[in-house]
């Protein structure tokens, strides 16, 4: 399968689209998005979006999936095409004849973000319009929102005076209990659970005949996501419709971008991240970044029996992870129980940590800290420097050295069950989302694009003795040079430079 273009006769119909009118037709605001962007919100669409939004406007196109680079408009492209289905009523379902919008996204956070681009079209909308007619229509998109105190209104529901809604979700079960003419699925490749799509999205349309449009960036060549796309084109058969976007279509409409992003280009490629590159801008399935520990795996840690304590008399180690700009200072305390540890405290701070060093101190009085592990970080000196002061037996951990060792070695004991926590929200998340990144002549373990590792790093500083009797005596091994990473003796060499010469994992690739 190879990159869709834009066709000379798709540029054509956009250039004749985007030519301003005295009188805007409204049946064409109907039948065309693109023009409906334009004339309705004062968008000019851009090529891809235009090709995508014809798929989406043919009615019987019921079933779509778009692959593009990043920061290329996915996000726009559904808003703009929701707020219409729902103020134009496109695609009517159910008793009651009604069109209803679904848009699940990748987490919660943005598909409130979504919700906020919606409401900021229904305002261009406004502007437009009253524009458009010498102010004599105002507050044209604003007035289709209902205004009886009944209908839901708020940060992820719109509902307008003619019964319509627009919903936006994250991927949960609470999916299930929806029924769609549209549901769009925002980073679709970023949903891991097999079941949030197959068992929850795709029943929201079965009694309405409604229609399920994806984007998204890819995420490596796995899930239920990439089965489905195919790219490779191994299925002889798809009722999927299929786009795939490279960011070079956008050279001649928006030079800007494409310089940006040809910037961005050299320097991932001199500093040896050209895999995720190749990901995120070349919108290419690279097995490269991969998800450094497995769903299930995360998910067996948690002992639903263990539960935070504010005082603990056995022996117990704190890891104090500093926080940065994108980042929040945790604490994070455990204990070992029969050989296996167990997560016991934990605290974020949810901006400044001010209070660190008298929290410290308090909590020495209530839990018997043998010994606190620290991030040895410039941002950390002067508070390592307190809590020694304050008769604390600090370890330094040098992540840049030991970050890989230590991660690989907590992997180990989380495989063989000797690392157990309580039900930790946000622990868990951060758990699952953090990314193996194979480079040319490293691994890296990093938390996702705008994501955030602070409550795993915490949880790892305070395993780091912990997990000494597995580091002793390991060695790296380097990856051979001349092999292929496609064929088997490349990918157990490209393991082999993640894992030890003595593990377990290592011995099955021997």
């Amino acid at each position: 399968m190879n990159y869709n273009l834009v066709s000379k006769k798709e540029i054509k119909e956009l250039d004749d689209i985007c030519t301003p009118e005295k009188t805007v037709s409204l049946a064409k605001t109907k039948d065309s998005t693109s023009y409906c962007a334009f004339h309705s919100f004062g968008i000019t669409p851009r090529r891809w979006q235009h090709k995508f939004w014809k798929m989406m406007d043919n009615e019987h196109n019921t079933r779509l999936m778009c692959v593009t680079s990043r920061q290329i408009g996915k996000s726009t492209a559904l808003a703009v095409f929701a707020l219409k289905a729902a103020v134009y009523n496109k695609r009517p379902a159910g008793f009651n004849k009604k069109t209803h919008v679904g848009i699940v996204s990748a987490s919660e956070e943005q598909s409130k973000k979504i919700m906020l681009e919606i409401r900021r079209l229904i305002q261009m909308g406004d502007e437009q319009v009253s524009r458009s007619t010498s102010n004599k229509i105002l507050k044209y998109y604003t007035h289709q929102v209902s205004s009886n105190q009944n209908s839901a209104n708020n940060k992820t529901t719109i509902t307008f005076k003619n019964g319509n809604t627009i919903v936006c979700l994250p991927p949960t079960p609470r999916i299930r209990g929806y029924s769609f003419s549209y549901v769009f699925v925002d980073e679709a490749a970023f949903i891991d659970d097999n079941a949030i799509f197959f068992e929850y999205i795709e029943p929201t349309t079965a009694n309405t005949n409604g229609v399920i449009v994806m984007t998204t960036t890819p995420n490596g060549q796995q899930g239920w996501f990439y089965d489905l796309f195919d790219p490779d084109e191994k299925l002889s058969d798809s009722e999927y419709k299929k786009l795939w976007i490279h960011y070079t279509t956008l050279e001649v409409e928006d030079p800007d971008y494409f310089k940006g992003i040809e910037s961005k280009k050299k320097f991932y490629y001199e500093t040896g991240r050209d895999k995720e590159f190749e990901q995120e801008y070349d919108a290419l399935f690279t097995s490269q970044t991969t998800a450094f520990l497995d769903n299930a795996s995360v998910d067996e840690m948690i002992n639903p029996e263990l539960m935070r304590v504010d005082t603990f008399r056995g022996d117990c180690d704190v890891g104090l992870d500093f926080g940065m700009v994108q980042s929040n200072t945790v604490i994070t305390i455990s204990t070992i129980v029969d050989g296996v540890s167990r997560l016991i405290y934990d605290y974020e701070y949810k901006g400044d940590d001010d209070t660190l060093l008298n929290d410290m101190i308090a909590l020495k009085d209530r839990f018997n800290i043998q010994r606190v592990v620290a991030d040895d970080c410039p941002e950390g000196h002067y508070m390592i420097q307190m809590l020694e002061n304050e008769g604390f037996n600090v370890t330094r951990m040098n992540f840049r050295a030991e970050k890989i060792k230590k991660y690989m070695a907590m992997k180990q004991k989380i495989k063989k069950g000797e690392i157990q926590i309580y039900p930790q929200k946000e622990l868990v998340a951060q758990l699952k989302s953090l990314q193996q990144i194979e480079k040319p002549s490293s691994t890296a373990i990093e938390k996702p694009s705008g994501g955030r590792d602070d409550y795993p790093d915490s949880l790892l500083l305070s395993l780091y003795h912990f997990l000494e009797d597995i580091e002793d005596g390991f060695e790296v091994i380097e990856k051979p040079e001349g092999i292929d990473i496609n064929s088997k003796e490349g990918r157990r060499d490209s393991l082999w430079e993640s894992f030890y010469k003595n593990s377990e994992e290592a011995k099955l690739w021997q």
